[in-house]
């Protein structure tokens, strides 16, 4: 819900608005971040831990969705516009890609008892496939009702939410063994 979807399927039209006229070159920039982030996460998973890259992540991406709103409203922006969109998706991709993209695939298997922790996993990431369904199937009607700002917009919100919510609720489970963490989230084991 957070946007990742909306933004990797129409980064394309962001970037022929920003002047770059080849696809090929827009869908690389768009994976080349996306790649570059997640090897980077890989190798900070174990040292940060998962909820300080969440944070991280989501602030990001909230920051990102914020200048994408941003370039595409403010008048003072607009001779910026195409080069600050190319970023704000550029930073968008890559800050998703450092937490939040790799890290539920690690966090959700940590978090749940064994004895649901497959059916939970498959709910979680079920849910997750009908979350990017309906983005994509209604991104574009929401981008003609309301306009592109608003609904960038909109994913910061999220994204912030996420933030306070993982602040407040996400265990950190880096270092701990599967049964220190099913202690942890119900001591009553």
């Amino acid at each position: 819900m957070a946007g990742i979807n909306a933004v990797v399927y129409y980064s394309t039209a962001v970037f022929r608005s920003a002047g770059i006229a080849s696809d090929v070159a827009a869908s690389a920039l768009v994976g080349a971040s996306n790649v570059f982030g997640t090897t980077i996460a890989s190798s900070l998973m174990d040292r940060q831990g998962r909820k300080s890259l969440l944070i991280t992540s989501f602030f990001g991406m909230a920051a990102s969705m914020l200048l994408l709103s941003l370039s595409f409203t403010w008048k003072a922006l607009a001779p910026y516009s195409g080069t600050l969109a190319v970023l704000g998706t550029v930073c968008y991709v890559l800050s998703f890609s450092l937490g939040a993209g790799p890290v539920p695939a690690l966090l959700l298997p940590e978090i749940f008892a064994s004895r649901i922790r497959a059916k939970a996993v498959a709910l979680s990431l079920g849910m997750h496939w009908a979350a990017n369904f309906v983005i994509g199937l209604y991104f574009l009607s929401f981008v003609n009702k309301f306009g592109i700002s608003s609904v960038y917009l909109g994913f910061s919100g999220i994204c912030l939410s996420a933030v306070l919510y993982i602040a407040a609720n996400v265990v950190e489970t880096k270092g701990r063994s599967l049964e220190e963490i099913e202690r942890a989230l119900n001591p009553t084991i």
